[in-house]
């Protein structure tokens, strides 16, 4: 069996890129920016600098991630450098326009409202781009050098810049000001995941059983769902034991527990969400991989 080829990048990618763009800028011109509110990033450092010292937002943001790529390009080499040019350059150009050629006005002067919708718009934004294939440069390369020469966690490295921009924005625009920043840092990476992964509206269950025949035949019949069975030991009687693994959606999730309860009052029910269930009875396997984009 011969594996797919990617599929080659497009018009569709390009568009992804381009609408992320738009969508993130938004996001800072109509709600963080005006409000003072710094979610850590490139960004957020140069909306400090340009309350602070009068510096162009996207200038800033622009001349510091070109920089970054190039520090990239030569360390560890990237592949989409193209869509992030595009991304960064498209966001730093319409930055500039909404705020000082075309300005417009913020959408909110609540800073409660203000850090949500920033912070949802530019989950967002950033979502999208990703979907294309781009990246939006800033922390995301500097986590990416930090780990090419010193072998840190990307992930912590872009927690802790994150948090220090966020902070260091405290002593300029106030401590009220950072906390708001963080909630929309928050925000932000939880609409970034749910525009990659989905919204959890599936459940994966776990359930141990000693009537995992009839159990299993229920939900079947019932929910018309696929059942795994798992031979399993308990550790602490060392008894044999069985592990049904299902999966559900949301909704379906109340009708399967009075049918556990009906079979084995006495089993042991595991629930946690599922991002993506890929597969027959959910999504298409094949269509996910079909839309996914290769940088």
């Amino acid at each position: 069996m011969t594996a797919t080829a990617p599929r080659p990048v497009g018009a569709f990618d390009l568009f992804l890129v381009v609408l992320g763009s738009v969508i993130s800028t938004l996001g800072l011109v109509c709600f963080t920016i005006p409000n003072k509110i710094a979610a850590g990033g490139l960004t957020g450092l140069a909306t400090v600098l340009y309350f602070a010292v009068g510096l162009p937002v996207g200038a800033v943001v622009l001349t510091g991630n070109l920089a970054l790529i190039a520090a990239q390009m030569k360390l560890v080499g990237f592949r989409s450098a193209g869509k992030t040019v595009l991304s960064v350059a498209l966001t730093s150009v319409l930055i500039e326009l909404l705020m000082r050629v075309w300005p417009i006005s913020p959408l909110a002067t609540d800073p409660i409202l203000a850090c949500l919708y920033g912070g949802i718009l530019s989950g967002i934004g950033v979502g999208v781009t990703f979907r294309g294939g781009g990246t939006t440069g800033g922390v995301d390369i500097v986590a990416q050098i930090c780990h090419h020469l010193f072998h840190w966690p990307i992930g912590d490295v872009i927690l802790v810049t994150n948090f220090l921009i966020t902070i260091g924005a405290g002593f300029v625009f106030g401590p009220q000001l950072a906390l708001y920043g963080l909630i929309t840092v928050f925000f932000s990476g939880w609409v970034v995941d749910a525009v990659l992964e989905g919204i959890a509206v599936y459940r994966s269950v776990l359930i141990i059983t000693q009537n995992p025949n009839e159990v299993a035949w229920a939900i079947m019949e019932e929910l018309h769902r696929g059942v795994t069975c798992i031979d399993a030991r308990g550790m602490y009687t060392s008894a044999p034991t069985n592990v049904l693994l299902v999966a559900v959606r949301r909704m379906e999730l109340p009708q399967m527990r009075q049918l556990i309860y009906e079979f084995d009052p006495n089993a042991f029910v595991i629930v946690g969400d599922a991002r993506q269930v890929l597969g027959r009875g959910f999504l298409s396997l094949g269509d996910q991989v079909k839309r996914q984009t290769q940088g």
